[in-house]
């Protein structure tokens, strides 16, 4: 104890050490992989622009559509009864003028039917085996689910990779997770629908349709079924007027009515059927071009699509984890 009136000795405490917190690693943006990102953004929003591809698909689109009525099993084997129909009338048209010793002028429209018959009936059989040869294809194309839908695809994703890029090029760092999470979701949409649309096989079928449909969707072709038909519609006339006053035998009659009878359904079968490669000669070019459009960069035509959608996926999700900024490596 002390006296009263002292003062205690002051009290010295040692130096408290002071309070440190540890330095966090700063956070890294790979660079690489955002600029990467923008770019593939940036082409697959202004490539399907440039190329065309909304157009094209387009076109190959309504030609599909247009084509199906044609396609279906009980309207070719019609056609088939229809050439098969042209073709006795033309042997009976023959055996009669034979039997008859009928002079050439006297009927112009069979003249020239006979002249040229087993070359309209020829172009006739070889358009049905064309159109028979893409039916298969034809149908494992058409439900492909919109085909057209292929450019809004790429560019949808496009714009999302253009959104990520930016975000983790230079965003905050809070949006960039979940930027590269949504440029993964798009991405593994691009590589889905092609599974879930059967873009695979329609694919590969839409490239062999369309080397089956090649030898007949020309200008040329065309306008030579156009001079056929009037040639038949000449032969009509005369088969249901004058000629009938001409004796006919038996089974050459019985061809020749069939023919004259017939031929309200076989002319709109002929019509319908030409009209419909008239009308489509400018998508079929444009679908050609489409399948064409790969080949110029080394791919293999429409089959080639649904790996470019499997591809553009597996990048852009590749370079959007890749650019996700993490922290740098400690420094002591």
């Amino acid at each position: 104890m002390t006296a009263p009136g002292q003062t205690l000795a002051p009290l010295e405490l040692p130096s408290a050490p002071p309070v440190t917190t540890a330095t966090a690693a700063p956070m890294r943006r790979p660079k690489g992989p955002a600029v990467a990102l923008l770019a593939l953004g940036v082409l697959l929003v202004f490539g399907p622009i440039a190329g065309g591809m909304f157009s094209k698909t387009a076109a190959g689109q309504q030609m599909i559509n247009q084509f199906s009525p044609h396609m279906r099993s009980d309207v070719l084997a019609r056609y088939g009864r229809d050439i098969h129909v042209l073709h006795n009338g033309a042997v009976a048209i023959q055996a009669v003028y034979r039997t008859q010793h009928i002079p050439a002028g006297q009927f112009s429209g069979l003249d020239d039917f006979r002249r040229h018959s087993d070359a309209i009936v020829g172009k006739a059989s070889n358009l049905l085996t064309n159109i028979k040869g893409a039916q298969g294809d034809f149908h494992h194309v058409a439900p492909i689910g919109g085909f057209d839908r292929l450019p809004f695809l790429i560019v949808a994703c496009g714009m999302v990779a253009i959104y990520g890029g930016c975000v983790l090029l230079g965003g905050r760092r809070g949006r960039a997770l979940p930027a590269a999470v949504l440029v993964v979701v798009a991405s593994v949409a691009i590589v889905v629908y092609p599974l879930v649309s059967d873009l695979f096989g329609g694919a590969q079928a839409g490239q062999r349709m369309l080397h089956s449909l090649a030898p007949v969707m020309t200008p040329q072709d065309v306008r030579q079924l156009q001079k056929d038909f009037i040639v038949l519609v000449n032969v009509d006339g005369e088969l249901s007027t004058t000629f009938r006053g001409v004796p006919q035998p038996g089974p050459s009659a019985i061809a020749i009515d069939t023919l004259v009878h017939g031929w309200p359904g076989i002319s709109s079968d002929f019509a319908s059927l030409v009209g419909v490669i008239d009308d489509n000669i400018s998508n079929f070019n444009a679908l050609e071009d489409l399948n064409s459009l790969t080949r110029d960069v080394g791919l293999s035509g429409l089959g080639a699509f649904p790996w470019v959608l499997v591809g553009i996926g597996a990048v852009s999700s590749a370079l959007a984890i890749g650019a996700v900024p993490r922290r740098g490596k400690e420094t002591s």
